[in-house]
């Protein structure tokens, strides 16, 4: 599965931009989707028992944190 992480002059008026309309990439790879999936869910895991999803949505401005997203992963693992 290839990664690709662009960055944006400006989030805030960029988001949901076309990668290739402004966003220089930052970095790149290539990796089998069941390391993908660990290595996702070994990330999320703490961010949810640290912060819990009021926490996440105070702290990330008001986007929830994607609880279903994560306990699909987890039956996919």
């Amino acid at each position: 599965m290839s990664i690709a992480i662009y960055q944006f002059p400006d989030g805030a008026t960029s988001w949901g931009s076309p990668d290739e309309t402004g966003g220089t990439l930052s970095w790149s790879s290539t990796q089998p989707r069941s390391a993908l999936g660990h290595t996702v869910m070994e990330a999320a895991e703490p961010v949810l028992r640290d912060h819990g999803e009021d926490g996440y949505l105070e702290k990330w401005m008001g986007h929830p944190f994607p609880v279903a997203a994560l306990q699909h992963l987890r039956r996919l693992h």
